[in-house]
């Protein structure tokens, strides 16, 4: 468990999440794509702290927003389709998250998976802190 994730299992997660921003990208993108994309999000969240990066949240809030816009587009029988910024702060995140994949052990990896199940049952908005009220 102290290992990080076997190389093929980093390639295969890879793989799926920029095939999901792909997929999107091409306007042929629905509710499944923006999901993982979503799961992304939230798991390079959680596992943030392993990083250098870890106190910088505001990737994760422009993420979260541009895919938030997305399905708002979507709820409003719009295309499933990406404005230039929010495709590039979705791949921010990718990048940071497969980053993440290569080094994280699979101890941690499986607590921000937990974390992850936990946040979904409680129905709550969003794992990530809003912004703080005047800024």
């Amino acid at each position: 468990m102290l290992l990080p994730l076997p190389v093929a299992r980093v390639r295969a997660l890879s793989l799926e999440n920029h095939l999901a921003l792909a997929t999107v990208r091409a306007a042929r993108g629905n509710l499944d794509q923006l999901c993982c994309l979503l799961r992304v999000v939230y798991l390079a969240f959680y596992l943030r702290e392993e990083t250098a990066a870890g106190a910088d949240i505001e990737p994760y809030r422009r993420a979260e927003a541009a895919l938030d816009a997305c399905i708002g587009r979507m709820e409003r029988h719009e295309p499933c389709l990406m404005l230039d910024l929010e495709l590039a702060a979705i791949e921010r995140v990718l990048v940071l998250h497969d980053d993440q994949l290569a080094g994280t052990p699979k101890h941690r990896y499986a607590q921000a998976w937990e974390r992850l199940q936990r946040f979904i049952a409680s129905q709550q908005r969003s794992p990530i802190p809003a912004i703080p009220t005047g800024q």
